[in-house]
């Protein structure tokens, strides 16, 4: 979009043309005010006279993207991603694979978990306005609302005192969809940091116990502060929940959630360094973690018992296929339906995919024990 290179003198401004082309193809903002602030932002380097240059090559990219996007050498440098997750993600989701992809490079919102046995929906929004943070409710859970811009949670109205978390919306649904009920007894197998723990105990006060477990001892100690924050109790045990031998008291469970180590490919919009230091070999090595929970937490549930499997994952080997080996080597275990409402319907379970508004890649699948 040059006539010819910047110099080099001059090479601040041509990183304030990437700013603002970065502004025009990933974020948010109106392509007018991208344009205005990048043009006005010449001045701010004492050098007014690239105002025009600024102005005429942010106006040619707008008029010519898509051009520019179908000369693109390669797609790893059209979709910012290395070219075998391109490939990959090609071949799981071919209908939805560019949108995956370009949802990856959005930012994503920040999303609240309400508790709703110490607020409502409208009142939480109110008490929202009222502190001048704009927010909207998140259609995806019930209990969710969307920020309009990010902010600390110092800044959260009830925030240490349990009247709300910060939790994706697709995360919101896993504890929604354990049917839990007063008297049971629920294990949340790898519950760190117990965003998902919290919700649960939200939902259902009356449970007989509920046991969160995590392999890492800094892991469970944020489990400890989540429970302090929100005024909770549960039996934290930092083990390897895939050997219970080294753990468990005997007594089986109603209700499992394995929200089970993945390849995170999911949610690369909250972490894009995943784009950069995820390998193949790490796929390998978490499907053989998955099916190694799975076959040490399966015979701890109790008959007619549920285990829920989630992941933050929308790669197949790592939910269908699991899901597909636990129905050939256990007789006894069977499908239990999920809603429509969790996302796309798979072999065994549901998947969402993330979009453009920052949802999350996320698997769900419900098994129940004959």
């Amino acid at each position: 979009m040059l006539a010819r290179p910047v110099r080099r003198k001059d090479q601040d401004v041509l990183c304030l043309l990437c700013v603002g082309l970065y502004q025009l193809k990933f974020l948010r903002i109106p392509q007018y005010a991208c344009v205005s602030e990048t043009v006005d932002a010449t001045a701010d380097l004492g050098k007014p006279w690239a105002r025009g240059l600024v102005n005429a090559v942010l106006r040619k990219y707008l008029n010519s993207e898509d051009q520019l996007k179908s000369n693109s050498l390669a797609d790893d440098c059209r979709y910012s991603h290395p070219q075998w997750i391109v490939d990959l993600i090609k071949q799981e989701w071919p209908e939805y694979w560019e949108e995956i992809l370009h949802a990856n490079n959005c930012r994503p919102k920040m999303t609240l978990r309400l508790n709703v046995n110490k607020t409502g929906v409208s009142e939480y929004l109110d008490l929202l306005k009222d502190n001048h943070i704009l927010a909207s409710v998140d259609q995806t859970s019930p209990v969710a609302l969307q920020l309009e811009k990010r902010i600390g949670v110092e800044n959260l109205p009830g925030f240490n005192k349990g009247v709300v978390s910060v939790q994706s919306s697709a995360s919101q649904l896993a504890a929604l969809s354990m049917e839990l009920a007063p008297g049971q007894r629920v294990l949340d197998a790898c519950s760190a940091p117990g965003g998902k723990l919290v919700h649960m105990l939200e939902i259902e006060p009356e449970l007989e116990e509920i046991v969160a477990i995590d392999i890492d001892q800094a892991r469970t100690a944020e489990i400890v502060d989540n429970l302090s924050r929100v005024q909770n109790d549960a039996q934290v045990i930092t083990a390897d929940a895939a050997h219970p031998d080294e753990w468990w008291d005997g007594k089986p469970f109603d209700r499992i959630l394995v929200d089970a180590p993945c390849s995170a490919l999911g949610v690369v919009s909250k972490h894009p360094d995943i784009k950069h230091h995820r390998k193949p070999a790490d796929i390998d090595r978490v499907v053989e973690q998955q099916r190694h929970l799975l076959e040490g937490l399966l015979p701890l549930l109790n008959r007619n018992g549920k285990l829920l499997y989630t992941t933050c994952s929308i790669l197949a080997r790592e939910n269908d296929d699991q899901i597909e080996a636990v129905l050939r080597n256990h007789p006894n275990f069977s499908i239990d339906q999920l809603p429509p409402s969790l996302g796309h319907q798979t072999r065994f379970g549901r998947q969402r995919l993330q979009d453009n508004a920052g949802g999350d890649g996320f698997y769900y699948a419900r098994l129940k024990n004959q």
